[in-house]
């Protein structure tokens, strides 16, 4: 009983829709089904029983007005809301007063052959039963609303988070391939979508890329053999003694008399060869 009751049960909309509920319920209640023959208690017509029981209504909810406005101080002022411990003796002494001064009434304008405080526990067992259907249709009503509003958060958080991985997703760097001399001194990085192929070049490595969408070349002091034992990147294959290709890039295999050539989806770049010694290495690359 620790827990809280619903946030929405003490906002004043809500509180007046729970007293609205609470005495159209009550005074419905009283006039059809005349409970625990008070229409025979108190020996009266029934349009004198209509007036009566709408008096005692009104009481209940003067009653039940000024208690749910000093639980909505309470609240305020503790910035909190109340437990169910603490809400359930709070509505304990809400029914009994509102029996108090419904008992008093109910005294006043019957024959009184009994004391007050004869009838009183009587009159505390009627309200309670009315009042008892009401107050838990009520809770019950606010706590699912509560669970509703906690639910379309729950999956607004849930958007949220998949909006802003999507967008982290988006925004995420390129990945740079890092290329180092032989000395292994960093001297290029590129862009995996920029980069196209390695060319072996005696005791260099001529490296084609593309950089504000011209394709520019640079010179390496590295072999072809170093870089490719750095694994760069599964899209990167030897198809040649001189080359090294990102086949990531490249638009069509195509197979000559002479041999397989890849072509570039780019301008103003060279068909590569490849030769029988890696033709199997790039035709599984496409096959998978």
């Amino acid at each position: 009983m620790q827990k809280k009751i619903p946030n929405s049960l003490i906002e004043k909309s809500n509180i007046i829709k729970l007293v609205l509920f609470v005495v159209f319920f009550a005074f419905v209640f009283i006039v059809i089904f005349k409970p625990f023959n008070s229409n025979s208690f108190l020996s009266i017509s029934t349009d004198r029983f209509v007036a009566y029981a709408s008096i005692i209504v009104a009481i209940g909810l003067g009653v039940l007005i000024i208690s749910r406005l000093l639980m909505y101080i309470y609240c305020i002022k503790q910035k909190s809301g109340l437990k169910y411990t603490n809400y359930f003796v709070w509505v304990v002494v809400e029914i009994v007063a509102i029996s108090l001064f419904c008992n008093l009434f109910a005294w006043l304008i019957g024959p009184r052959e009994n004391g007050y405080f004869d009838i009183l526990p009587d009159t505390i067992s009627y309200t309670s039963a009315i009042l008892f259907l009401p107050y838990i249709i009520t809770l019950l009503y606010f706590e699912l609303q509560e669970k509703n509003i906690d639910l379309e958060k729950l999956k607004s958080n849930n958007n949220t988070d998949n909006n802003t991985q999507t967008t982290n997703n988006n925004t995420e760097k390129p990945h740079l391939i890092n290329l180092h001399d032989d000395k292994g001194n960093l001297k290029l990085s590129v862009s995996i979508e920029n980069l196209f192929f390695f060319e072996a070049a005696d005791n260099y490595v001529n490296i084609y890329y593309t950089n504000k969408d011209k394709m520019s070349k640079f010179c390496l002091r590295n072999s072809l053999k170093n870089i490719e034992s750095q694994n760069m990147h599964p899209a990167f294959i030897r198809c040649h003694r001189s080359y090294i290709v990102n086949f990531q890039k490249v638009k069509v295999l195509r197979k000559e008399k002479d041999g397989l050539h890849v072509e570039f989806d780019a301008k103003d770049v060279s068909d590569i060869p490849i030769s029988k010694t890696y033709a199997n290495k790039v035709v599984s690359y496409f096959s998978e």
